[in-house]
């Protein structure tokens, strides 16, 4: 190997030797020391006659330092498309550094998540079968590190990277995951061989010896200008999701039964021997209506699964709140939270002027689009491309958690990180990934604006929000009624972010390619927002163009 001054690799600063074998999979991973701080270098590798492509990195800047740009990226699934938007970031001149915010690789095989576009696309997934072991995990690595354009966009600059929950299973939590059943052996063992080809074939260097495998968290200093802070939301003590479709509580009435059975209003006593019911709701010339006769509650209830048009149960926003707020319910862990507590002071008294916080899932609450009213036909239509979404639409009309997986599955963990970033002071700006949506959000708490979150969009991955559309059904214009503090969404296209931070602001470009179902394409802005650096009062609002 050698690392340079420039790209001819004629003004040498550094060479060596490392062996690649089959204990890391051939990978090989050269971590230079003594160099210069906030310079660029170039570097390459010979293996016999071959020479590899040549690569650009830098160092991080020490002291007074002006301005630095990230690209920001997530969720790219091989057989969904084509890597435009890696090329299209590979060609930019403006980047430092990216941003990698999981789902780098996706586990599924040719039979489950995109198996359909990788036909008709001919990107069938190496293996192709769900990941579980280890040379499982090797190929499809290897497979994605094939690609030219994530080649160009390595070859770049240097990359910062962290894990969601694909790398290894889908909606991971600490002691499993949704797409690991019991037949498919050990989750610690399939985790650690997840994790082991993460490490081989990463830019990022191994756990510290008596460091948790998990523990991907850690920071990087830019100077006085930002500290990058990254978060690990899966693995290291992450509860279990609530689902929806076995946890969502419903709301029940009750049934006086001292007679013949009568329900009880809201406000009335309980009374001995009553009985509970689901409560079922029926639409009348435009007005809701409990239906408060036995035998009829009693049957509809009966065909809950399958309630005739007009009628529908009610979720119990309230105690879904209760167990959603359980303080047995954990995200980043104990630990962690001190640990990004005490990097937020140390930033701010460092005299950083930004604080930017690399998290996988979405910190904005969201709730979910009321979109009850969809005509009947465009409700069909999107059942045929989203099967069972019907019943979401009719509970939409209640307000309630969009995502149980992002953050609004773990609010009491949110407001304490939201309380730890308004006591450091400074300027916070929170980067996600995971939703296959672009975002623009402001993070409030009681007192208002805490800080930002700029979400990117996927490399590939289709979003749910792209469904909807299909279907004619505008679901962002649902979710921005609902959530004004979404300021801007879009799951319609595939690219990334170039987040720019000078002393005054932050500049947020969103860039969106025209197509992944072809290797030909165009990128353009989608959109733009600056963020004022405030003067000791936190984040300034979001300002798009």
């Amino acid at each position: 190997w050698i690392v340079a001054r420039d790209r001819a690799l004629s003004d040498v600063v550094k060479t060596g030797v490392a062996v690649a074998n089959a204990a890391r999979d051939y990978t090989v991973k050269v971590d230079v020391t003594r160099l210069r701080a906030g310079a660029p270098y170039f570097y390459g590798f010979r293996a016999g006659a071959a020479d590899s492509p040549i690569g650009k990195t830098r160092t991080l800047p020490r002291g007074r330092t002006e301005q630095v740009t990230f690209a920001v990226a997530s969720c790219a699934s091989f057989p969904h498309g084509y890597f435009n938007a890696y090329d299209a970031l590979a060609k930019r001149d403006d980047v430092d550094v990216v941003i990698h915010l999981g789902d780098y690789i996706y586990e599924y095989g040719i039979s489950g998540y995109g198996g359909e576009t990788a036909g008709q696309l001919g990107r069938i997934p190496a293996p192709d079968v769900e990941l579980k072991r280890l040379a499982d995990y090797r190929q499809r690595h290897a497979q994605y590190k094939s690609e030219a354009p994530l080649q160009a966009a390595h070859a770049l600059c240097p990359w910062i990277v962290v894990w969601d929950d694909h790398e290894v299973a889908n909606d991971s939590f600490s002691a499993g995951a949704q797409n690991h059943q019991e037949d498919e052996g050990a989750w610690a063992q399939r985790k650690q061989a997840a994790l082991q080809a993460y490490y081989e074939w990463m830019p990022i260097r191994d756990p510290e010896p008596g460091r948790p495998f998990e523990a991907i968290n850690r920071s990087f200093q830019f100077g006085d200008l930002a500290s990058l802070i990254m978060l690990e939301t899966r693995l290291l003590a992450r509860s279990q999701q609530l689902d929806y479709a076995k946890d969502l509580p419903i709301q029940m009435q009750r049934w006086d039964f001292s007679s013949a059975p009568v329900a009880l209003r809201e406000g009335e006593p309980d009374r001995p021997g009553q009985r509970l019911l689901p409560a079922v709701y029926e639409d009348v010339n435009g007005e809701t209506r409990p239906v408060l006769d036995w035998r009829r509650a009693q049957g509809l209830v009966a065909r809950a699964r399958d309630l005739p048009a007009g009628f529908y149960l009610a979720p119990d926003v309230a105690r879904l709140q209760t167990m959603l707020h359980a303080p047995e319910r954990v995200l980043l862990g104990e630990a962690q939270e001190q640990w990004l507590a005490g990097e937020l002071r140390a930033s701010k008294e460092g005299g950083a002027a930004w604080q930017i916080i690399g998290n996988q899932v979405m910190v904005a609450p969201v709730d979910v689009p009321d979109l009850s009213r969809t005509p009947p036909q465009l409700a069909a239509a999107l059942e045929r491309l989203q099967p069972g979404v019907s019943q979401l639409l009719k509970l939409s009309r209640f307000a309630f958690p969009l995502n149980t997986d992002a953050w609004d599955g773990y609010p009491a963990c949110r407001e304490r990180v939201l309380q730890a970033i308004r006591d450091a002071g400074g300027n916070a700006i929170v980067l996600t990934g995971d939703t296959h949506i672009a975002w623009a959000n402001e993070l409030n708490d009681a007192q208002g604006r805490v800080a930002v979150e700029l979400g990117a969009t996927s490399i590939t991955s289709p979003s749910e929000s792209s469904y909807f559309t299909q279907a004619g059904v505008d679901f962002a214009g649902g979710v921005r009624a609902r959530n004004p503090h979404v300021k801007w969404l879009d799951g319609e296209r595939h690219g990334f972010i170039v987040l720019t931070l000078t002393r005054e602001a932050a500049n947020a470009e969103f860039v969106a390619v025209s197509t992944i179902v072809s290797p030909s394409y165009e990128s353009a802005r989608a959109a733009f927002f600056t963020i004022a650096a405030g003067e000791g009062a936190g984040v300034g609002a979001l300002a798009g163009e």
